[in-house]
Parts: structure tokens; sequence; C-alpha cells
């Protein structure tokens, strides 16, 4: 178990190096949510303005404003965008095979190297989660049991966020370049997992479809948790479902990688 520690914390502690040497990037990779905030504030205050409401689908304004700033922090805690691109590119160019003959799978290597990646951004966002309920009391986490299942839901979202792009980029091994399916998922995952526009807002039937996904576990669940927009007694069900999708997400992995690495050739190595 301890050498288990040992090895994965090597990893975590590489990733951090890596990043910082790019302070600057990493500063404003940090702090980019504030103007996406911003630009949410400025439409929804028009919108609420501009047609004399007071209230859209159960969301006032405020309660809509502590929901999006939620998602945005959930939303850049569970992207694998980076790590994903680099997956892509050990298997185009031939990189794998150095994963081959390590005492550590590619899976969990680049899923330590995720949360290496974005650790940095748990402690920023860790301190205004912190912040935020002392400034403005009531808008999210009205009791500590919100706040434990929101790091709850929060943890299976990142899991799963990270299955679903290791199912993605494992079909590098038969179309070399995928990273066009990775851009299209993160554009529909956006739209689809209610980080732009609370899946509250959508239609009806949109709305249906989404939940035969493992997208509204992705940022809706761990923010509907934190607001207090979904009931206590439909807390385990919707995470025994979410932890379900990480079950099966991560063996039509392991199986699509099983099947990948038989027809992987190695070029570049």
């Amino acid at each position: 178990m301890k050498s288990w520690l040992i090895k994965n914390f090597s990893v975590i502690r590489m990733t951090w190096i890596q990043t910082l040497e790019y302070k600057a990037n990493a500063l404003v990779g940090t702090f980019a949510i504030f103007s996406g905030l911003m630009i949410e504030y400025f439409i929804w205050r028009q919108v609420f303005n501009t047609q004399g409401i007071t209230e859209i689908r159960g969301f006032t304004f405020n309660d809509l404003m502590a929901y999006i700033f939620l998602c945005m922090i959930v939303g850049q805690l569970k992207s694998s965008w980076a790590t994903s691109i680099e997956m892509i590119d050990s298997i185009r160019t031939g990189e794998l095979n150095k994963y081959l003959i390590r005492p550590i799978s590619f899976f969990t290597y680049h899923f330590m190297m995720f949360i290496g990646h974005n650790s940095l951004f748990y402690i920023v966002y860790t301190s205004l989660l912190i912040i935020f309920p002392l400034l403005l009391p009531g808008w999210i986490f009205p009791t500590l049991i919100h706040l434990f299942g929101f790091v709850i839901a929060l943890i299976i979202s990142i899991y799963l966020s990270y299955t679903i792009y290791f199912c993605m980029v494992c079909f590098a091994f038969w179309f070399g370049e995928v990273r066009s399916l990775v851009v299209a998922y993160n554009i529909s995952n956006i739209v689809l997992s209610g980080q732009v526009i609370p899946l509250k807002l959508f239609p009806d039937s949109v709305r249906e479809f989404i939940f035969f996904t493992p997208l509204p576990y992705l940022i809706d669940l761990p923010v509907s948790i934190a607001t207090n927009n979904l009931p206590i007694n439909l807390w385990i069900p919707k995470i025994a479902v979410a932890i379900f999708w990480c079950i099966i997400i991560t063996i039509v992995g392991k199986i699509i990688y099983s099947y990948g690495i038989r027809v992987y050739e190695g070029f570049g190595a």
C-alpha cells in the first residue's frame, strides 16, 4: 500500500513541476472562471430585466448566479482536456511503449496526471467555496450535510469524466487522430451537462433524453446538491446511478483498451 501511494504521488508531484514551469499560464487558467462568470451575469441580468421577471423555472437571479458559479468550478475541476490530448499523442506517436514496461498502467498513470494538473485548481477553488458562503450566506451549502454530499458527488464526477475521456482516447488505436472527437464531446458536454444553462431550463423532451446518459452526473448532480435544488431523499438514488455509470464506463474503457492494444503498432517509438 505504501509503495502504491509513493508511486502515484510521484506522478502527481511531477505534474505539479511541469505545470508550474508556465506560471503565467497556470495563474490565468486558475482565475479565467471569473471572466465567464461576468459574461453570464450580464446576460442573465439583461434577460431578467428585459422580461420583467423575478424567477425562471424556480430560479431567482441570485439562485441562478450561484448555480452557474458552481457549475464553472465543477466544470474546471473535472476537465480532462489536456490529459486526453497527451494520451492521444502517446498512442499516435508510439510513446505508449514506455507505459507497457512501467509498473503502472496507462489508465492509472494519466489519471494521476489529471489529478496533479487539476489539484492546483482544487486549492484555489476550495478557498472560493469557503469564502462564498461567508460573504453570501444561504446561497450555497445551507447545511454541512449539503457540503458533504457535494464533495462526494464531485469526486464521482471527476472520476466519471476521466473514464469518458479514456474511452474516447482509446479509439486512437484504430484512427490515430481522434482530437476532433474529444473537441466535439467537450462542446456538447459544456451545453448538455448544465455547465452553461441549468438542466431545469431545457425542454422536457431534451431533459428526459439527457437523463438517460451520464452527463447529468458530471455537473448538475453536485451543483444541485450544493444549491439545495435536489431533495435529500433523492441523493442516494442519484449517487447510486452515478456510481453505476462509473463502473459501466470503466469496464467499457478497459475492453476498448484491451482490443486496441492488440492492434497497436508503436509507430514513432
